[in-house]
Protein backbone atom coordinates (compact mmCIF):
# COMPACT_ATOMS: atom_id res chain seq x y z
CA UNK A 1 0.00 0.00 0.00
CA UNK A 2 1.44 3.38 -0.86
CA UNK A 3 0.59 6.16 1.29
CA UNK A 4 0.26 9.54 0.11
CA UNK A 5 0.83 13.05 1.91
CA UNK A 6 0.23 16.24 0.55
CA UNK A 7 0.66 19.57 2.17
CA UNK A 8 -0.57 22.92 0.82
CA UNK A 9 -0.75 26.38 2.04
CA UNK A 10 -2.20 29.41 -0.04
CA UNK A 11 -2.81 32.57 1.74
CA UNK A 12 -3.77 36.12 0.25
CA UNK A 13 -2.51 38.94 2.82
CA UNK A 14 -0.98 42.10 2.90
CA UNK A 15 2.45 42.16 4.47
CA UNK A 16 3.22 43.68 7.51
CA UNK A 17 6.25 45.42 7.36
CA UNK A 18 9.36 45.37 4.43
CA UNK A 19 10.67 42.27 3.43
CA UNK A 20 14.16 41.49 4.86
CA UNK A 21 16.94 39.52 2.85
CA UNK A 22 19.13 37.31 5.23
CA UNK A 23 21.66 34.41 4.56
CA UNK A 24 21.45 30.83 6.69
CA UNK A 25 24.20 29.73 8.28
CA UNK A 26 24.75 27.41 5.30
CA UNK A 27 25.35 30.75 3.38
CA UNK A 28 21.65 30.09 1.45
CA UNK A 29 20.01 33.51 1.01
CA UNK A 30 16.51 33.59 1.68
CA UNK A 31 13.62 36.68 1.92
CA UNK A 32 11.27 36.55 5.17
CA UNK A 33 8.34 38.40 5.63
CA UNK A 34 5.08 38.24 7.11
CA UNK A 35 1.71 38.02 5.59
CA UNK A 36 -1.33 39.44 8.02
CA UNK A 37 -4.72 37.65 6.54
CA UNK A 38 -7.59 39.37 7.77
CA UNK A 39 -10.62 37.28 9.60
CA UNK A 40 -14.01 37.75 10.70
CA UNK A 41 -14.81 40.24 13.43
CA UNK A 42 -11.76 42.07 12.67
CA UNK A 43 -9.45 39.77 14.12
CA UNK A 44 -6.09 38.77 11.84
CA UNK A 45 -4.01 35.76 11.44
CA UNK A 46 -0.16 36.60 10.70
CA UNK A 47 2.14 34.25 8.92
CA UNK A 48 5.89 34.42 8.35
CA UNK A 49 7.05 33.38 5.06
CA UNK A 50 10.35 32.23 3.74
CA UNK A 51 11.49 32.47 0.02
CA UNK A 52 14.86 30.94 -0.60
CA UNK A 53 17.28 31.43 -3.28
CA UNK A 54 17.35 34.06 -6.51
CA UNK A 55 13.68 34.56 -6.74
CA UNK A 56 13.70 35.91 -3.31
CA UNK A 57 16.56 38.45 -3.82
CA UNK A 58 14.79 39.20 -7.40
CA UNK A 59 11.19 40.34 -5.30
CA UNK A 60 13.07 41.85 -2.06
CA UNK A 61 12.13 45.78 -3.12
CA UNK A 62 8.74 44.64 -4.31
CA UNK A 63 7.45 43.04 -0.62
CA UNK A 64 6.49 46.56 0.88
CA UNK A 65 4.50 46.90 3.85
CA UNK A 66 0.81 46.79 2.70
CA UNK A 67 1.87 45.17 -0.39
CA UNK A 68 -1.09 42.46 -1.32
CA UNK A 69 0.67 39.14 -1.64
CA UNK A 70 -0.85 35.76 -3.17
CA UNK A 71 1.45 32.49 -1.38
CA UNK A 72 1.40 28.97 -2.30
CA UNK A 73 3.78 26.63 -0.21
CA UNK A 74 3.92 24.29 2.75
CA UNK A 75 4.22 24.76 6.06
CA UNK A 76 7.74 24.37 7.93
CA UNK A 77 8.49 24.35 12.07
CA UNK A 78 11.80 25.38 12.63
CA UNK A 79 13.93 23.57 15.87
CA UNK A 80 12.66 26.38 17.90
CA UNK A 81 9.04 25.62 17.32
CA UNK A 82 8.35 28.67 14.62
CA UNK A 83 5.94 27.77 12.21
CA UNK A 84 6.37 29.33 8.71
CA UNK A 85 5.17 29.06 4.97
CA UNK A 86 8.26 28.15 2.41
CA UNK A 87 6.88 29.54 -0.76
CA UNK A 88 6.77 27.20 -3.56
CA UNK A 89 4.65 30.18 -5.92
CA UNK A 90 4.33 33.78 -4.94
CA UNK A 91 2.22 36.67 -6.64
CA UNK A 92 2.25 40.40 -6.17
CA UNK A 93 -0.73 41.94 -6.40
CA UNK A 94 -2.40 45.25 -4.88
CA UNK A 95 0.17 48.07 -4.08
CA UNK A 96 -0.96 49.67 -0.93
CA UNK A 97 -2.70 52.90 -1.96
CA UNK A 98 -0.88 55.97 -1.71
CA UNK A 99 -1.91 58.78 1.00
CA UNK A 100 -2.68 62.37 -0.82
CA UNK A 101 -1.38 65.09 1.28
CA UNK A 102 -4.20 67.43 2.06
CA UNK A 103 -2.99 70.95 2.43
CA UNK A 104 -3.96 70.87 6.30
CA UNK A 105 -1.31 68.14 6.60
CA UNK A 106 1.35 70.26 5.28
CA UNK A 107 2.50 73.24 7.18
CA UNK A 108 2.26 76.10 5.38
CA UNK A 109 4.75 79.34 5.55
CA UNK A 110 2.83 81.69 6.87
CA UNK A 111 3.56 85.48 5.78
CA UNK A 112 4.04 87.97 8.75
CA UNK A 113 0.88 89.60 9.30
CA UNK A 114 0.78 93.51 8.73
CA UNK A 115 -1.33 95.83 9.94
CA UNK A 116 -2.25 98.88 8.51
CA UNK A 117 -3.35 102.13 10.63
CA UNK A 118 -5.57 104.53 9.51
CA UNK A 119 -5.02 107.88 10.41
CA UNK A 120 -8.28 110.25 11.66
CA UNK A 121 -9.94 111.59 8.15
CA UNK A 122 -7.63 110.16 6.03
Amino acid sequence: MIKVSLQIVSIIGNATKDAELRVSKDGVSYLTFRVAVSGQEGTATFYNILVFGHYGEAIKDQVTRGRQIYVTGRLQISEKGYISVVADHLELLARPKQKLVTETEVEVEKKPEVKVEKKNGK
